[in-house]
């Protein structure tokens, strides 16, 4: 029974079960954004993602997509949900072991798992949970008085670095810690040195070692490609395709002021502000006036470094400005100097406790443990909103009605990865409507790309114009119906083309259709369309884009009935008006 105590109240126990319980009741059923999509076809299909491959979550979700759940996207939301509470318990683990009492670090594991960036990307397919969790075993390892010591420490602390770059690359952010780590690790082994730094490198080699899944892992219809030798593992594996630093095709640097500007709004929100403040003034102390006999200065120095690495100069890289989507694309990036501070938050409130009368300070076993678990409901209720709209069902419902709605053997040619994946999801994770065949237009630049779509007869001719016009002459030719993105400018100056749903329905020469033929088409369309959710306001990332699109749509048609139907015209900028982000 005492075991039993001190692994639910004093290690974290209680917040995990209740986190993962949390967290499993937010998992989505359907498909949120395109990295979710991807991850859940991949983990049910196989093949290797998008660079950095992500091998070792691919893994972790081919594993367990027997896990009974409600659809493919559910399965692997499930999957991460169960990481993401582990990642909490490991979290509380590293508070710990820098110093901080339970109830300090109960609380801090709270806040940190409730923040609404956090408890988002736990709670759907995505690879952050597993970062966050390897992340907090680096912190554990290397912490000054850690768990293990000597050749154990160095051992363990390759094997986690090496999984986590198996993972996701962000957590070679950390290294100032792991390095530090592994130091102390050598320091310990005394006569044995030379044996501790070849176990960290071994360990490292082994944990890199779900690399070789990409090796194993068949070429499906979402898979980026196939790696056949070491040097398609080293292309994918440094992001050779994007950049390392790169977030989105064709963007532009963004201001750093303004990245740096949404991750400090992220990170205030997510520490409720004044914790904060707390956890930098708690590094800067540390860092000042180490204790004496203790190696604090040189812990605490690596963990405001690498805080820097992630936080600061990472933002600084991105070519992603952060408003729209391009906010949630960055947002992702701003969890682990997140989690990074959760250390010193967590032995700032243990210092702050000295401060207290020893009655309040003796009250904490076991009833002040449970209320700061319980607190992480009140926590969580703060986010909730957040979640529940970025986890709405308009990506897959769009999805699903554009697919049903295209006619046999049709081609969509889209730049929007989202919508992309969204599709692929229903065509390969759940078998729908396979005989359309959707162009990445974005990916069309990557030869084992190109040879994708050309074996399902997407060409391009040889010709002075653009590419992607030279696709669609080629495939009209053929007689293939072809649909695309309402961006694609080349293509709509040199062909007519009119409002297909949230696509533009390319038409040879001649083969016009009058406006109101368009409107009626459209108006049967959207009546079959699956619009049970609740309509996204302007901000709520991919369903707004979703909806964006749906009215944009109806602005066309009522822009080009104007001086045809001009009630016609104002029924189709009502719909628009109707079916576009709540104000």
């Amino acid at each position: 029974m005492k075991r039993l105590r001190e692994l639910m109240f004093d290690r974290g126990g209680l917040l995990g079960l209740v986190v993962l319980i949390v967290y499993a009741y937010l998992a989505p059923t359907h498909v949120v954004d395109g990295d979710n999509a991807e991850f859940s076809t991949l983990g049910t299909i196989g093949g290797i993602a998008h660079p950095s491959g992500y091998p070792l979550y691919l893994l972790i979700l081919r594993g367990l997509s027997w896990v009974p759940a409600a659809s493919p996207a559910h399965a692997a939301a499930l999957a991460t949900t169960a990481i993401g509470a582990a990642a909490i318990v490991m979290l509380h683990a590293a508070c710990r072991a820098w110093g901080a009492k339970p109830l300090a670090a109960t609380i801090a594991c709270a806040m940190f798992a409730a923040a609404p960036v956090v408890m988002r990307l736990a709670t759907e397919a995505e690879v952050f949970a597993l970062n966050n969790l390897i992340v907090a075993a680096v912190l554990w390892l290397a912490a000054p008085d850690g768990p293990v010591q000597g050749a154990k420490r160095t051992a363990a602390l390759g094997l986690v670095a090496g999984l986590g770059l198996a993972n996701h690359l962000t957590c070679a952010l950390v290294a100032p810690v792991g390095i530090y780590g592994v130091v102390c690790g050598v320091r310990e082994a005394s006569g044995r040195k030379l044996v501790a730094i070849a176990l960290a490198a071994a360990g490292l080699v082994i944990g890199l070692l779900p690399y070789l899944y990409a090796f194993a892992t068949p070429e499906t219809a979402l898979s980026w490609g196939k790696v056949n030798d070491l040097g398609d593992l080293v292309h994918l594996a440094t992001r050779a395709d994007y950049g390392t630093s790169t977030l989105v095709a064709h963007g532009q640097q963004a201001a750093i002021t303004d990245s740096l500007a949404a991750m400090l709004a992220t990170i205030s929100r997510a520490w409720l502000w004044a914790p904060f403040a707390l956890a930098l003034g708690l590094l800067g102390w540390r860092i000042a006036a180490p204790r004496p006999g203790t190696r604090d200065r040189w812990a605490w120095g690596t963990l405001a470094l690498a805080w820097f690495l992630a936080g600061p100069v990472l933002m600084s890289q991105f070519n992603a400005a952060p408003e729209g989507i391009g906010l949630y694309i960055v947002r992702r990036f701003h969890v682990l100097p997140t989690l990074l501070l959760a250390l010193p938050v967590a032995v700032g409130f243990t210092e702050v406790a000295r401060w207290l009368p020893e009655r309040v300070r003796a009250w904490h076993r076991p009833a002040a443990p449970i209320a700061a678990t319980l607190g992480f409901l009140a926590f969580a209720g703060g986010s909730l909103s957040y979640v529940q709209r970025v986890h709405t069902g308009a990506l897959e419902a769009h999805a699903r009605n554009m697919l049903r709605a295209l006619p046999h053997d049709a081609v969509v040619i889209d730049a929007v990865d989202a919508f992309v994946f969204s599709w692929g999801y229903l065509q390969y994770a759940l078998g729908e409507r396979q005989d359309v065949t959707i162009v990445a237009w974005g990916m069309m630049s990557l030869p084992w790309y190109r040879h994708r779509v050309a074996e399902r007869g997407c060409v391009a001719d040889a010709g002075p114009e653009p590419a992607e016009l030279r696709l669609v002459r080629h495939l009209l030719a053929t007689g293939r119906p072809v649909f695309i993105d309402p961006g694609e400018r080349d293509v709509l100056r040199a062909l007519p083309a009119y409002p297909f749903g949230t696509l533009m329905h390319v038409t040879s020469e001649g083969a016009l259709m009058t406006v109101i033929d368009a409107e009626i088409e459209n108006r049967s369309l959207f009546a079959g369309f699956d619009l049970k959710y609740s309509r996204p306001g302007p901000d709520d990332e991919w369903a707004t884009l979703v909806h964006q699109r749906y009215a944009q749509a109806w602005q066309a048609l009522g822009h080009a009935l104007q001086t045809i139907d001009r009630e016609r015209s104002a029924a189709a900028y009502q719909t628009a008006r109707d079916l576009g982000p709540a104000p």
